[in-house]
């Protein structure tokens, strides 16, 4: 990461541990972010089910947040203050997962990125959206989530 990577990075950790009791409790955790992609991760233990693995509400927790957590890297980034929520979420489990949750999310484009500042400059609100994979130590798709999140003119 680099220096302005690894600040947007703490201060995202920093926000969900004060404000996201629930983020606390998953020990959700940025794990890198590097201007393309971000990483949230999260133990297992913390996040079990009665079968010895991720229990499927911890995982669509750290899916929601990592793809908040771009949304509002990407909004500060382009120089945009609003309120920032989640529109539309949906997930599909795929495999069980049975080791640290690690949830990765792309950037949009540069052109959704022109579109979303030029969306909310004109007319006060715009939305991205992303895919999360949550995959496996051996790269294995276990959730894919996506969500829509707005960026709203307070």
């Amino acid at each position: 990461m680099n220096a302005l990577h690894d600040i947007a990075a703490r201060a995202l950790q920093d926000f969900f541990m004060l404000n996201v009791p629930l983020a606390r409790a998953a020990e959700i955790s940025v794990h890198s972010y590097d201007g393309n992609r971000l990483v949230f991760e999260a133990p297992l233990d913390p996040n079990t089910n009665d079968k010895g693995t991720a229990f499927g509400g911890s995982i669509y927790v750290i899916a929601v947040a990592t793809a908040w957590g771009m949304s509002s890297i990407k909004s500060q980034e382009l120089g945009l203050d609003g309120e920032l929520v989640v529109a539309k979420a949906e997930i599909e489990y795929l495999r069980p997962l049975s080791e640290t949750l690690r949830a990765e999310v792309l950037s949009p484009g540069q052109e959704s990125l022109d579109h979303f500042k030029h969306s909310f400059e004109t007319r006060g609100k715009a939305a991205f959206e992303l895919e999360v994979l949550v995959n496996n130590s051996e790269g294995k798709a276990c959730a894919r989530f996506n969500g829509k999140y707005a960026l709203l003119k307070r």
